[in-house]
């Protein structure tokens, strides 16, 4: 299917915004090309606020890539800081890089934005590889824990081989 034909199927940003945050890739450090793909269809297709509500699957679909590819790629995101989980699978776009309908609500979020969320605060770069860096040692922990921990079998969960069924 061509991009042309792609685009047609799918939604287009249907929300105007007065106020944005124009500079937000002034923020963005050097990530794969798929995070970079996922930022910019997030910011186009956000509601005022930077709230997008879209599964992993259905961003796939939009941007023709793979579920896991998106995961990734969200991954990376939250890493630098740009995307923020708000939930169990609920993301929104950081209010320092968001769309508003006005000045004001855009100074409020960007006011009441905690530190460590801030993306004018500290060695941007830096902060992002440590945050990456993070990450992968809790998924080896996690891997670590799953691999050694034993394997509870319930006896109803055996079920005779088929051979032994037969003999019986």
């Amino acid at each position: 299917m061509t991009t042309a034909a792609r685009m047609a199927e799918h939604p287009q940003p249907v929300h105007t915004f007065v106020v944005g945050a124009y500079n937000s890739l002034a923020y963005v450090p050097r990530m794969p090309p798929t995070a970079y793909a996922l930022f910019l269809w997030l910011v186009s297709m956000q509601s005022p606020g930077g709230e997008y509500r879209r599964t992993q699957g259905e961003l796939a679909d939009e941007l023709a890539l793979e579920r896991t590819q998106i995961s990734k790629a969200q991954q990376h995101l939250v890493a630098a800081r740009l995307v923020i989980s708000v939930g169990r699978g609920r993301y929104q776009l950081n209010p320092m890089v968001s769309g508003y309908t006005s000045v004001d609500q855009q100074r409020a979020a960007i006011e009441s934005l905690p530190a460590e969320l801030r993306l004018d605060v500290g060695d941007y770069e830096d902060l992002y590889e440590q945050r990456l860096e993070e990450q992968e040692k809790l998924r080896a922990r996690k891997a670590a824990r799953r691999s050694s921990a034993p394997r509870v079998v319930r006896l109803a969960d055996r079920r005779p081989s088929p051979q032994k069924a037969k003999s019986s």
